[in-house]
């Protein structure tokens, strides 16, 4: 009896974790990824905001307007963030740093 409901259980647990629809067909596998970030320093905001928006190819979604610093999310993604925020130091004076967030395949 006891070997009855083990090979009963270990079917149904084989069934339910395979790689496969419920027509039979294998579903494709999800290549994985990693969140890459690129970083850049620029001489005015504008200017930052619209290389981020070049070189992302995304809209920018903006959550944070403030003199200072503008960021938010590149498109539709809540994944994706970007930013550009206002630096000063003693060595490189004002400036800009920009920074996006890319999701590139794994290979």
């Amino acid at each position: 009896m006891f070997k009855l409901f083990l090979s009963g259980a270990l079917s149904i647990l084989l069934i339910g974790c395979g790689n496969s629809n419920s027509d039979g067909t294998t579903k494709p596998r999800k290549p994985k990824t990693e969140i890459q970030t690129m970083n850049a320093k620029f001489s005015s905001m504008s200017k930052c905001l619209k290389s981020i928006e070049k070189y992302s190819k995304a809209s920018l979604n903006i959550v944070t307007d403030k003199p200072e610093e503008v960021s938010g999310f590149l498109g539709d993604s809540r994944k994706l963030g970007f930013a550009c925020e206002i630096k000063e130091t003693g060595t490189e004076g004002t400036f800009v740093n920009g920074w996006y967030m890319i999701e590139e395949e794994i290979l």
